[in-house]
């Protein structure tokens, strides 16, 4: 990337992070303050298929679904903006980096990982810019033909909040955190635009007990070879 292009990247990471009565600091702030924040481990998601060659979670957390499920022949890097410098995760691994950041400007080198995974994530940046934004450093990160495994939350009704740009910030006793809620038609349209090929969606539930709070869009989708 040039110096203007990257002159650029970095303006709409700021926009991002300052529009929308700053929805996003707001989100960052509120996974911080979670003691647990995604401690557990996704039981409707078997994140062990995606493993080869070099790993990027983008919204790791704690990481509790990654507990079981890394061979010591891989490179797991986990990124989350809630990290501090020593995140102490609880994870036995000798391959395992962890990285403080957004998604939005990472520090990786072009075409440097070969599996890019994101649960939970792409909701929480306010307008499809933003959005576009993110995938787009994603592919930008990719190996041609690689792995993009994503989920966004796709409950049957809305959450009640106040209506912010294109979604919704939710409150509870930590602060609030924003949502846009997808169709899956959109989230296709989205993921599509930045230059990924589509290889599967379903709708996944993650408590059974509660199925219409607990549905989420998952899919992977395949980075264009060229």
């Amino acid at each position: 990337m040039n110096q203007r292009g990257m002159a650029e990247t970095l303006n709409s990471v700021e926009k991002c992070w300052n529009i929308c009565e700053k929805a996003l600091v707001r989100t960052v702030e509120y996974f911080r303050k979670i003691p647990r924040y995604r401690k557990s481990g996704w039981r409707s998601i078997d994140v062990s298929k995606y493993l080869r060659g070099r790993v990027l979670d983008i919204g790791a957390g704690q990481a509790g679904y990654w507990r079981k499920n890394i061979p010591n022949d891989r490179l797991l890097i986990l990124m989350d903006p809630a990290y501090d410098k020593n995140p102490q995760l609880g994870l036995k691994t000798g391959n395992l980096i962890t990285v403080s950041g957004d998604g939005l400007n990472t520090p990786f080198i072009d075409k440097s990982v070969d599996v890019v995974i994101s649960l939970a994530v792409l909701h929480h940046f306010p307008t499809r810019e933003c959005r576009l934004l993110f995938l787009k450093e994603i592919n930008r990160v990719l190996t041609d033909g690689g792995i993009l495994l994503l989920s966004v939350w796709f409950p049957v009704e809305k959450p009640r909040g106040s209506e912010v740009c294109d979604g919704v910030m939710v409150s509870s006793s930590f602060g609030e955190r924003f949502y846009h809620f997808y169709s899956i038609p959109e989230l296709r349209d989205e993921v599509e635009s930045a230059g990924f090929l589509i290889d599967k969606v379903e709708v996944v539930v993650e408590n059974p007990r509660r199925p219409a709070e607990t549905r989420n869009i998952l899919m992977t989708a395949v980075k264009h070879k060229g």
